[in-house]
């Protein structure tokens, strides 16, 4: 992303291939879900950096034939932005990826942030 925000403390994907079912590049697309859901509430936002303050909680469930088939990934997250107005703020929370009937036609990936602070920075 060369005019994107900075990134930091993201493990590479290569370390996480519990999370292929995000596709090649994770972080990208953590990225840009995550900026997309700000700009609905607020068109103006800019993100600045997004940090990554841990390993993500991985929680998968298999079927009876042991293929897994739902998984959930939870990343613990510093977001820096500027708001509309061009205040700056750091938020934190933890973004959430819920992927349903993996590997089936079916399939479907949810995404939810949970905001824990916002500080004016």
């Amino acid at each position: 992303m060369p005019d994107g925000p900075e990134l930091y403390g993201f493990p590479p994907p290569g370390a996480l291939p519990d999370l292929r079912w995000l596709g090649p590049d994770y972080v990208s697309v953590l990225v840009y879900d995550l900026t997309q859901g700000l700009l609905r509430q607020d068109g103006g936002t800019r993100v600045m950096g997004v940090r990554c303050e841990g390993e993500p909680e991985l929680r998968a469930a298999v079927d009876p034939a042991g293929v897994i088939r739902a998984h959930d990934a939870c990343f613990p997250l510093q977001v820096f932005v500027q708001d509309g107005a061009g205040r700056p703020w750091r938020l934190r929370g933890r973004w959430t990826y819920a992927g349903r009937d993996l590997g089936t036609t079916g399939a479907s990936i949810d995404h939810f942030w949970r905001l824990l602070s916002a500080e004016g920075v």
